[in-house]
């Protein structure tokens, strides 16, 4: 249904399935055009186009066509297990297959919409990062009287995904730093740049990662890609004066909306 607000061109990447493809759906249900993409050729069947967003020059040539874009979502991400004492060939395999996608993709995706959103002086870039790097007990932890199924209820969770994920969390951080650093440049341009810090959602890629068949019990405890969704329709929907550089966190356990902004933004 359109939510009666201004028509948005918009971008998101990783929109084959899973997230992405709630977003599409979400977004284009409220009115927006929506140009999705994805390295999967199974984008086609909801009118996206296949794109390798490490690939400078097919980004470039995407974007142009796209035209003046109001809003990126930076959705697109593999996850795989990687330990600083792999066989180095393996090591040097890994970076580019995980820091392509999840770290250059974003950053030439960015680089490449920021000129027309400058132009317009306005839009939004959200860049979905992990709670891995930004929890319910770090940097600040948060109250739990919501959340009494929370898994750390009782001991703050620190940041981190564990000893084998060097390069996700790698990207993922680098992500932060794209965030608050574009976040700040680009205010005085009515552009606003935020992370979602997202906990365990129920997408093609988790449950894939975790063999296909995860425990039902531990699955009914992730979200689901529509209620993130609908999040990001809200984070959007604050507008030019709304949040920017922000962490947004959302974190098993925790009810799944926008919370307030968080001590690294600039509102």
């Amino acid at each position: 249904m359109d939510d009666g607000g201004p028509q948005l061109t918009a971008i998101v990447t990783g929109a084959a399935g899973g997230l992405g493809r709630a977003l599409v759906d979400a977004l284009r249900g409220a009115g927006h055009d929506v140009v999705a993409c994805d390295i999967d050729p199974a984008v086609v069947d909801i009118g996206g186009v296949v794109v390798d967003i490490s690939n400078a020059d097919v980004v470039r040539r995407m974007v142009d066509d796209a035209g003046p874009v109001d809003l990126l979502v930076n959705n697109a991400a593999i996850v795989r297990r990687t330990n600083p004492s792999d066989p180095w060939e393996q090591a040097v395999a890994d970076f580019d297959a995980v820091i392509g996608p999840n770290l250059r993709g974003a950053y030439l995706m960015g680089r490449a919409v920021i000129p027309g959103m400058i132009e317009l002086g306005r839009g939004d870039i959200v860049n979905v990062s992990a709670d891995h790097t930004h929890t319910c007990g770090w940097p600040v932890a948060v109250d739990h009287d919501d959340a009494p199924g929370c898994p750390w209820h009782d001991q703050p969770r620190v940041p981190c995904g564990g000893r084998s994920f060097d390069l996700y969390d790698a990207a993922k951080w680098g992500l932060n730093g794209l965030t608050f650093t574009w976040a700040l440049a680009l205010r005085p341009h009515g552009i606003r740049v935020n992370n979602l810090c997202l906990g365990a959602t129920d997408t093609p890629m988790l449950r894939t990662f975790l063999g296909g068949a995860p425990d039902p019990e531990v699955v009914a405890t992730w979200f689901r890609p529509e209620q993130v969704a609908a999040v990001v329709l809200d984070l959007v929907a604050e507008g030019p004066y709304g949040r920017t550089g922000d962490n947004v966190g959302l974190w098993v356990g925790h009810p799944c909306v926008l919370p307030a902004p968080g001590s690294t933004a600039l509102v």
